[in-house]
């Protein structure tokens, strides 16, 4: 039987303490991947074992039948008259045949140190946390790699290698916050080592363990209107070419389609790594509708202003000289607005934004985006998602709608 020199409780309390959580952010900085270092698979015990001593020898304090040395091995069929002749005689006697010698044997044990690795089993089990060290919100962060632990009432990951999610913190693209601070979160680990046996003995980390800091980047959404010639954003509509017009504000650093493409182009990159968040998904469709919009169109016009008072003094399409060239005013039938939530965008059907022939505002709410496909719907346009539109002022068009029937615009 053995004994473990130092107590494998001992062991594994020394070897948990020496265990460290480690964060590594991915590119793009919204997927986060969590190990412990170093992660053991097995546990060096030390233990005192009894070793085996046989220490046989032959000495002759008897009579034996020949002077050679005898076998180790002192059975039986060794120690017959063919080898021993009998006792040594008493004094005074004469000495009988043979050769005098001593006959013994001893065999025991010695304790020893034995090294043994043993296998560990590592639980750990991870806790989402904003930069107080306060849970954080579920709805913020999703398990890419990890089983869910809801045991205590707050959402928790187990796993030794994890991969977690954060909903980045969204902005406005700006000239004035090029760079915002990024989100603080931490995951704090709860590890613990067990050594099988009757019974199992276990060890977890102390609760001063510190968390790991992780630093999310701020998503940055550009606030854009991108305003379509026909409905449902297409290209073309029988013979006649469409176009879209794209308005940013005058506080944006986008000031041409390519970098607009490439701003979005980015976003749509970071926003497939969020998919898993229902909101950022919904918006991951709707900027790609964009996107394929504003790609399908031969035709296009871009503002970085805050308003444009006059929408006639933009031509979109130039025609020959006898046929008329086609400008912004009164050729408007779809739209999609994108932007951080509580952005507004404000529609006149006159000039200088004059609210006397009629006007509608248009926000975007939590899902980032406002779509409408056709504005040839009496009363307030169709949006989606719907409540997004608000008629100030009725248009006097005839029929009531706003389709191509607006004449200046500007952001609110």
């Amino acid at each position: 039987m053995s004994t473990p020199v130092t107590p494998v409780k001992n062991v594994l309390d020394t070897l948990v303490r020496s265990l460290q959580p480690v964060a590594t952010v991915r590119p793009g900085g919204v997927l986060v991947d969590a190990t412990i270092e170093p992660l053991p698979s097995t546990v060096e015990i030390t233990e005192m074992v009894k070793g085996a001593v046989d220490m046989t020898f032959i000495t002759k304090d008897v009579r034996f039948a020949g002077s050679g040395p005898e076998k180790p091995s002192l059975t039986p069929a060794d120690l017959g008259p063919q080898v021993i002749t009998g006792g040594q005689p008493l004094g005074g006697v004469a000495v009988p045949p043979g050769v005098n010698g001593l006959l013994g044997q001893l065999a025991g044990s010695i304790p020893m140190l034995s090294k043994t690795q043993v296998p560990v089993q590592v639980e750990v089990v991870w806790s989402v946390e904003d930069e107080n060290g306060n849970p954080l919100a579920e709805t913020q962060w999703d398990i890419v790699k990890g089983v869910p632990d809801n045991e205590g009432g707050t959402p928790k990951i187990k796993g030794t290698d994890i991969t977690v999610a954060f909903k980045p913190v969204v902005e406005e693209l700006t000239t004035t916050n090029p760079v915002p601070a990024p989100a603080r979160r931490q995951l704090r680990a709860r590890i613990k080592l067990t050594v099988q046996g009757t019974p199992p003995v276990t060890a977890e980390s102390p609760p001063e363990l510190p968390p790991v800091p992780v630093l999310i980047p701020t998503l940055l959404i550009p606030k854009l209107i991108a305003a379509f010639r026909h409905d449902e954003f297409q290209p073309k509509a029988g013979d006649d070419d469409g176009f879209v017009f794209l308005m940013v504000p005058g506080h944006s650093p986008l000031r041409s389609l390519d970098q607009l493409k490439t701003t979005l182009a980015t976003l749509q990159e970071t926003l497939t790594t969020l998919k898993s968040f229902a909101d950022l998904a919904a918006f991951l469709l709707k900027l790609d509708s964009l996107v394929s919009g504003v790609t399908a169109s031969t035709y296009f016009a871009f503002a970085g202003a805050d308003g444009v008072p006059v929408l006639n003094d933009i031509t979109v399409i130039q025609n020959d000289l006898l046929t008329n060239d086609i400008e912004l005013e009164d050729e408007i039938s779809s739209m999609i607005f994108i932007g951080p939530p509580g952005r507004v965008v404000h529609w006149f059907c006159e000039d200088d934004y004059s609210t006397e022939n009629g006007d509608f505002s248009l926000k975007v709410g939590g899902q980032m985006f406002t779509v409408i496909r056709n504005l040839a719907s009496a009363g307030t346009p169709v949006t989606d998602p719907p409540g997004m539109a608000t008629v100030h002022h009725t248009p006097d068009s005839g029929d009531e709608t706003f389709n191509d029937y607006v004449s200046s615009v500007r952001f609110e």
